[in-house]
């Protein structure tokens, strides 16, 4: 793999906000930028990578609060599943003690999309339930799962557009499926693996 991974973990919910640098080009990506646009920009700096694109898994503000400063910085183009589009941008009341920090989506996924960047390409798995327009990303043999799986558990599913039944299915009809080798990066806590969750997940068992 030619591509550098950093985590900053960001906010007052300690969301994962991931920046990756492809070797070969120099090309940046952001996934998750929900708060500390200044620390995620200083860290850039540090990888010597100027993002072009910022990825969101889905659309609640701790996972997309900083992104419109960010790409009023960097001039990037920011991409999330169309059904949480009008969630990234919405001018709604502060959520968890977080004032809104809308961003206009500029470029829309759906299932099954590949959105290639430097030349690096990054697959776009649909995985509603956590919203009804979360996705995974995926790049080699790592998934950025956002809040749709972290290690030993899953989303919460009880927010507007939540749905247990719709993420049990992602996980064990989409998810689950991928080689157990494949590293996963989520939303929140420390990384996995897709063996490690089949065996120790109890929403991923049989």
């Amino acid at each position: 793999m030619t591509e550098e991974v950093a985590c900053l973990v960001v906010g007052v919910l300690e969301t994962n906000c991931y920046l990756i640098k492809c070797d070969i080009s120099g090309s940046g990506v952001i996934i998750d930028p929900g708060d500390e646009s200044e620390r995620i920009i200083e860290q850039c700096e540090v990888m010597r990578i100027k993002p072009e694109v910022i990825l969101l898994t889905h659309g609640h503000i701790d996972h997309t609060n900083a992104a419109a400063e960010l790409k009023s910085h960097f001039g990037c183009t920011v991409i999330c599943h169309d059904l949480d589009k009008e969630m990234v941008a919405s001018r709604g009341p502060a959520i968890w003690g977080l004032e809104r920090h809308p961003c206009k989506v500029d470029t829309t996924v759906e299932d099954g999309d590949v959105i290639n960047i430097g030349g690096v390409g990054f697959g776009v798995i649909h995985t509603p339930g956590h919203t009804r327009g979360s996705v995974c990303f995926t790049l080699d043999r790592l998934l950025f799962s956002g809040d749709t799986l972290f290690k030993g558990s899953i989303g919460r599913t009880d927010l507007p557009g939540g749905s247990e039944e719709d993420i049990l299915s992602s996980l064990r009809e989409r998810i689950a499926l991928l080689d157990p080798g494949v590293v996963v990066y989520p939303g929140h806590g420390p990384p996995t693996t897709i063996g490690y969750e089949r065996i120790h997940n109890p929403f991923l068992a049989d």
